[in-house]
């Protein structure tokens, strides 16, 4: 385990085949560039929250009610959305389409050639991380909502979980999609048949984001005790407490999984 120190506090984190390592930053607001172990700042006008990589190698970020992207070159440009979006979750298509969740206009957006607002079917979901299924399925955590939505050739369908649950995290996988139940204490996993399966944490523990490792697994940050969990494909859960606190975003590479850590740095744990 190693750690990278930063200035202000980061958010979350996304890299690239490359070894860059990106982080939001929420206080100074800007983003983060970290290669070979040299930390680089942007300044943003607006607090950015999540962030993701688009297949030209753009990276987008969510900030205010606005979209930013940073070109490979550096140049910054911004995709203005209806006032009151807050946009937070954001995910990059395979085709480059973005899509994002709107949680403050109760909707779903995605942004290509036009800009496409999809109304939530629940009344104050308060659409939380969404992520982009290998098929092209787009799948959302309804935070207020205790489901998940799912978004399939333009049509928004909700996929209740159990009472009580407050999904934040999301990531896809080819053996199904993973969610982190903030509230519960709880990952859980709908697969590919519709089937539903659940590893069950202290509830302090707080589960927020979670990724897919590519072996059928997938690691989670537990934000509420400082910790990093590793669900194998059969269920083995291994823990690791972390340094510092409230651990949130995380990243997986093929060699490495990043930790973003909101009391000041960057965390890097082999996946072996």
């Amino acid at each position: 385990m190693s750690e990278v120190v930063l200035t202000g506090a980061p958010y979350a984190v996304t890299g690239d085949a490359d070894g860059t390592v990106w982080a939001t930053i929420l206080t100074r607001p800007g983003l983060a560039r970290v290669r070979h172990g040299e930390v680089i700042y942007e300044t943003l006008p607006d607090r950015p929250m999540l962030l993701t990589l688009a297949p030209d190698g753009a990276l987008w970020y969510t900030a205010g009610d606005r979209l930013g992207r940073r070109d490979p070159a550096g140049e910054h440009t911004v995709t203005a959305l209806p006032a009151g979006s807050a946009p937070y979750g954001i995910a990059a298509a395979p085709d480059g389409t973005i899509w994002f969740t709107a949680p403050g206009r109760n909707q779903l957006g995605c942004l290509g050639d036009d800009l496409v607002l999809l109304d939530l079917p629940v009344p104050d979901a308060r659409a939380a991380m969404l992520t982009v299924a290998p098929d092209g399925t787009v799948w959302a955590a309804l935070n207020g909502a205790g489901a998940l939505a799912r978004v399939r050739d333009g049509s928004v369908e909700v996929v209740e979980l159990p009472d009580g649950s407050a999904p934040v995290g999301v990531a896809a996988s080819a053996s199904g999609v993973w969610f982190a139940d903030i509230a519960g204490g709880r990952v859980g996993r709908v697969d590919p048949s519709g089937h539903r399966h659940e590893t069950r944490f202290d509830a302090t523990s707080r589960p927020h984001a979670v990724a897919a490792d590519g072996s059928g697994g997938c690691w989670v940050t537990l934000w509420g005790s400082g910790e990093l969990a590793r669900i194998a494909a059969d269920g083995a859960v291994t823990i690791r407490a972390l340094p510092g606190t409230e651990p949130h975003g995380l990243w997986v590479s093929p060699t490495t999984v990043w930790v973003a850590m909101e009391s000041g740095s960057l965390v890097a744990i082999p996946t072996d």
